[in-house]
């Protein structure tokens, strides 16, 4: 009798012992950081302050830089591990140390607040000028990168995207792609002019695009360049004897009005700029149908058909 009454207490305490969520992790390993970063909705680049134990482990985190995602302040406190979470602990994150980390991923469990995943490299190491940890290869494979090698990779990832799409005069055009892009046709007094912009920033990042004098640029789309005889437009650029080729080509890089030629440059563009802009992006877009102003002898475009193809990234 005692025996029998002894196994029903352990079946009891098995049964009703914990919780319904206490449960440790159990997620496996998603992929190295450039993977699984993108479904993070905030990574930032901070300096660990100092832990917080207990039941609820935490840690404060001054964020130095924000990659991903947007932060009303430098602070942040970061949910971590206490064994029934798929979190990593605070001890791996030594005060005074620098970190990239995505937050919120899969797995974290955030609640209301930041967490950190343990379900694949959600954190890379930072130190001395370099990015620590599995930047883009397995689980086991530790590689170091320049930090500003590593930011153009996560910032820029390579793409290849084409659409199509029509434009009636005065309307402006506009389609994103790759992961901070937009391409854009912006209206101007006869047509559109092509431009590709960086999220949050209003520089025209294909204006290096050549020829930059003397004949009409491939990123100016008017509507004197779709006449029989365009030498019939008086007012025509440069007095040119046509536009610019079908498909018209333009190149396109962030480092345009940074690092490249910016809006204080005191030298003109050179050969190696052009070619910085075109090692990064370049782009292509084939005009279909065109349908011109009539009787006017330097029509405007009424309506335009179109396809892009666009590649860049690094």
């Amino acid at each position: 009798m005692k025996t029998f009454l002894l196994l029903c207490l352990i079946i009891g305490i098995g049964c009703f012992g914990h919780p319904p969520d206490a449960t440790p992790c159990s997620c496996g390993w998603n992929g190295p950081f450039l993977t699984v970063s993108k479904d993070a909705i905030l990574v930032v680049r901070g300096r660990i302050i100092r832990h917080h134990r207990g039941e609820s482990p935490s840690m404060d985190v001054l964020v130095l830089e924000t990659l991903k995602g947007g932060l009303l302040d430098s602070g942040i406190v970061v949910q971590m591990g206490d064994g029934m979470h798929c979190r990593p602990v605070c001890n791996d994150f030594p005060p005074g140390s620098e970190w990239i980390l995505a937050l919120n991923g899969p797995g974290s469990k955030p609640g209301g607040g930041l967490a950190l995943s343990n379900c694949g490299e959600y954190w890379l190491r930072v130190a001395n000028g370099e990015v620590i940890g599995s930047i883009d290869g397995t689980q086991s494979q530790v590689k170091q990168m320049a930090l500003n090698e590593f930011k153009q990779r996560f910032l820029y990832p390579r793409f290849v995207e084409r659409f199509s799409g029509r434009v009636s005069y005065g309307k402006r055009f506009l389609r994103p792609f790759g992961s901070r892009f937009e391409f854009i046709l912006e209206p101007r007094q006869y047509g559109w002019e092509i431009m590709v912009r960086e999220f949050e920033r209003d520089e025209n990042l294909a204006r290096l695009t050549p020829p930059l004098h003397f004949v009409p640029n491939p990123r100016e789309i008017e509507g004197w360049q779709f006449l029989k005889d365009p030498t019939a437009c008086l007012d025509r650029p440069y007095k040119a004897d046509g536009g610019p080729e079908n498909p018209r080509q333009f190149i396109f890089s962030p480092d345009v009005g940074l690092s490249i030629h910016g809006r204080d440059a005191k030298m003109s563009v050179t050969e190696e700029d052009i070619e910085k802009v075109k090692r990064f992006g370049k782009g292509e877009m084939d005009i279909k149908n065109v349908i011109l102003q009539k009787e006017v002898q330097c029509p405007q475009i009424e309506r335009m058909e179109f396809s892009v193809h666009l590649e860049g990234g690094y």
